[in-house]
């Protein structure tokens, strides 16, 4: 018998008992569509988390700390615990975030205008690397001036001494808007600048401290972009190799002022999103603490794989139900058709064909039920994502998913999501079937004729 023939025959058989056929089938519709929709659930709510994510915070960023004990003792940061971060496999740069201790105040100063600074020395390159720039050409690698890199954010604080009326700018407010932050009217990367470290001696004898300073001469290198969720939009960045060779130059003045670098937080950037986990458990073996987005994001998945969970039982079973359903259709078809089956076998139909022909009903209805789930799905999914009244239904049925608003597609069905479920339900319908094919094969030829 050929492959032809046993398809025209397999489908001509589910034709004639049409109502059994689409009952049969419209058990896999449900189950079908119960497990697309489960899993295209998680799938959109965990790209709309991770999108989110991205656009507030680089995921491949990792802080580092001092992990500091109960005996106040801690594993300290230094030049050698970078080396040896930098040397972990897949990290693709690093740098300290360090800020100066000591007595001065930190002023940066070109023309009438000026800054109290928060100064922050860093690897060059890495923090190029990590923190981008908007305009600029970045530290040149000179120690012979001082280089530095401010984000909008910081730069707006430069004042007129003499003219400032302590009036506020909200940035947040700008940058909701979309507007340019109102800067003063400087020429930013080509002023010149002093840096100004300011201190006051107190005299011996009780009388009034005596300001000093000391100064040093700086050029703003590049600008960040004004982003409010950077962890670099507040300070101003100076290149770590300045700052050492400063203070080889000015040993006195240091040790008078017990100004030192304070490696307080490290920013470690991975080469991929997949490879955070594995760097921040390497560098937690260290003895450092450590945090990154991917946190949340996994806290996130976990979340919504409990409720997939919950829901994709609902749908195994209505796909269970399916398959028992199948079984049963497939067994009431043999009992219907013994004759049929003993005048095949007396014809000279062999035992495999009498199995495919039964295997091939099975399979038809999961390609044909599948089908339609798949549509079904389709169909849901787009309510999902557009119909406010069915995101509200479901935000409360899923433990009150307020992620499920506001957030874009959440229901998404990927071509692979579909097609591995599509081919599992025709799997599982020719399973299904085995039983029911078996036992047309066992049928004795005679009696199978003889039966009324």
């Amino acid at each position: 018998m050929r492959i032809s023939d046993i398809l025209r025959s397999s489908l001509s058989s589910l034709l004639r008992r049409r109502l059994r056929s689409v009952l049969t089938m419209l058990g896999v519709v449900l189950g079908t569509a119960a497990i697309v929709v489960t899993l295209s659930l998680g799938e959109g709510a965990t790209r709309a988390q991770m999108t989110a994510l991205q656009q507030a915070t680089n995921l491949k960023l990792i802080q580092c700390y001092p992990n500091y004990s109960g005996d106040g003792q801690s594993q300290q940061v230094d030049d050698n615990t970078l080396s040896r971060i930098r040397a972990i496999d897949h990290v693709d740069a690093v740098t300290p975030c360090a800020y100066i201790s000591g007595q001065p105040s930190y002023y940066l100063r070109t023309g009438k205008y000026e800054t109290n600074a928060q100064l922050m020395a860093v690897y060059p390159e890495d923090f190029i690397k990590i923190a981008g720039l908007d305009k600029g050409t970045g530290f040149t690698g000179s120690t012979s001036k001082c280089e530095f890199i401010m984000s909008p954010i910081a730069m707006v604080d430069f004042r007129n001494p003499k003219k400032d009326n302590g009036e506020w700018i909200d940035v947040y407010s700008y940058l909701e808007n979309g507007e340019e932050i109102p800067l003063p009217n400087i020429d930013w990367l080509n002023a010149r600048f002093d840096l100004d470290f300011v201190w006051y001696d107190y005299p011996e004898d009780g009388g009034e401290p005596i300001e000093q300073s000391s100064s040093f001469k700086a050029d703003m290198v590049g600008i960040l972009k004004a982003d409010m969720s950077s962890n670099f939009s507040w300070g101003c960045y100076v290149s770590t190799d300045w700052f050492k060779k400063m203070q080889r130059s000015n040993r006195k003045l240091f040790k008078d002022l017990d100004m030192e670098l304070q490696y307080e937080t490290v920013y470690v950037l991975a080469d991929d999103v997949d490879n955070v986990v594995e760097i921040t458990k390497q560098i937690s073996e260290m003895g450092l603490q450590c945090n990154s987005p991917m946190e949340y994001v996994n806290q996130f998945k976990e979340q919504i794989q409990t409720t997939q969970t919950f829901l994709g039982f609902i749908g195994a079973i209505s796909m269970l139900v399916a398959a028992l359903s199948i079984a049963n259709t497939m067994m009431m078809s043999i009992y219907e058709r013994t004759r049929e089956i003993g005048v095949m076998k007396v014809l000279g139909l062999s035992l495999n064909n009498i199995r495919l022909l039964f295997l091939t009903e099975a399979a038809y209805i999961g390609l044909f039920g599948g089908a339609l789930g798949l549509a079904a799905s389709f169909g849901i999914s787009y309510c999902v994502n557009n119909v406010p009244q069915v995101q509200a239904v479901l935000s409360s049925v899923m433990n009150g998913g307020s992620w499920l608003t506001g957030m874009g597609d959440v229901s998404v069905i990927t071509p692979t999501l579909a097609l591995t479920t599509w081919a599992g339900v025709i799997l599982v319908s020719i399973l299904s079937g085995i039983m029911p094919a078996q036992r047309a094969m066992k049928l004795s030829a005679l009696a199978a004729i003889r039966n009324e």
